[in-house]
């Protein structure tokens, strides 16, 4: 089954593959002080963009994967060493909704959740969190892969629009007790607690140093 993956690790800013599933996706991330975090992600909307006994397939498959704990992020969360606290359906009927609801208990749990193996070739994420007293960083180097090719930028807010109308994907990074001090590759919220991708400034850094791309967050525990 080809899917539209909006998020495949920290690096999934790179990664946006032609499928058929599609749906609106919420995340919220919240990062412990010591490296443990939470994380909460909410779909709704999914649905096949095919048509007919093809999407009933594309759509039986998906619900299997889903109900039988194949889900990707479900295997990719046990598999760091994370723990699913809840995985259900809100809605089982075309458009489906679900719910995550997953711990990671350390920062080794949540790095490796947040980078991949790759093949040589492959795009790769490698994810890092340390601390220095009070000051925290989460970052991640981004490798593209060999065939990867910028998307051209967005021109108006028209195709800002209908992006949006297509498909709704954001993950939000929460610092638990902190205060966001600096970033890269991050649009941070007014009141500094939290932050989402900037993909703009992503792929501006990508047209710049396209080999190799660090962002980071950075925050000081109050």
């Amino acid at each position: 089954m080809k899917r539209r993956m909006r998020r495949v690790g920290l690096g999934s800013v790179l990664l946006l593959l032609a499928g058929c599933i599609a749906s609106d996706r919420l995340e919220t991330l919240t990062i412990q002080p010591d490296g443990s975090a939470d994380l909460v992600r909410f779909q709704s909307n999914i649905r096949s963009t095919e048509k007919g006994a093809k999407a009933d397939e594309e759509l039986k498959e998906y619900t299997h994967e889903f109900e039988s704990r194949h889900d990707p992020d479900y295997v990719r969360i046990t598999q760091a060493g994370g723990d699913v606290l809840e995985s259900r359906w809100l809605r089982q009927e075309v458009p489906y909704a679900n719910l995550l609801a997953a711990r990671f208990p350390s920062a080794a749990a949540l790095e490796k959740f947040y980078s991949n193996e790759a093949k040589e070739g492959e795009a790769k994420f490698t994810t890092r969190f340390t601390q220095d007293g009070a000051r925290r960083r989460l970052s991640a180097v981004l490798i593209p892969g060999k065939d990867f090719k910028l998307p051209e930028p967005l021109a108006s807010m028209q195709e800002i629009r209908q992006s949006l109308a297509d498909g709704i994907s954001e993950t939000r990074f929460v610092v638990a007790h902190g205060q966001i001090v600096a970033s890269q590759g991050f649009r941070v919220a007014g009141d500094r607690s939290s932050a989402l991708w900037a993909l703009d400034d992503i792929q501006e850094l990508l047209r710049a140093q396209p080999d190799r791309v660090e962002v980071f967050l950075e925050w000081e525990v109050k």
